[in-house]
């Protein structure tokens, strides 16, 4: 199996991604939503096959990301449009383009997403770990490139919260 694939698009972005390196920090013990049974992660199983755009989830399935389990996974806010969640995932490997995720603002370094539609809302950036102060799987095998985060802002539009699949556990409050 070849290890390192050279420039798989995600988004805006290309990556060359260590396969091997990446399959082995999937679902890594330690990270928030390592074993995590709250209702959004137990839910998001079923909800990025719906909210997710088709392209996306082959872009990230060609880095080595196993989609079912998210390094990190929150909502952070909830109104009349559903829920908006935060999902982090990570691969390993090396960005080889894509914009610049930071700007600089009068209250300091802002990270900037990328919108990829608007409605329902989802965002995305992609830049390396070492760059943010939130817990991350640990990197055994630093020869194999270095931990690349990728990022998504979305919202989970009320319909699909509110859907008869019947393993889901999430209620609107």
């Amino acid at each position: 199996m070849k290890m390192r694939r050279p420039t798989i698009p995600i988004a805006k972005w290309k990556l060359a991604t260590h396969l091997e390196a990446t399959h082995e920090i999937q679902n890594q013990k330690g990270v928030p939503a390592y074993g995590c049974d709250c209702e959004w992660c137990f839910n998001w199983k079923h909800y990025w096959k719906v909210v997710l755009p088709e392209e996306l989830q082959e872009q990230l399935k060609r880095v080595g990301v196993e989609l079912d389990h998210p390094t990190d996974l929150y909502e952070f806010k909830s109104d009349e449009d559903g829920s908006s969640i935060r999902v982090i995932y990570h691969a390993v490997g090396k960005i080889l383009e894509g914009p610049n995720q930071w700007k600089s603002t009068d209250i300091g370094e802002v990270l900037m997403y990328s919108t990829i539609r608007e409605h329902p809302y989802l965002s995305l950036v992609v830049f390396p770990q070492s760059q943010s102060y939130d817990k991350a799987p640990v990197l055994k095998n630093r020869s194999a490139g270095e931990l690349v985060r990728i990022d998504l802002r979305l919202v989970i539009p009320n319909e699909v919260i509110k859907s008869n699949v019947p393993d889901l556990r999430l209620t609107r409050r």
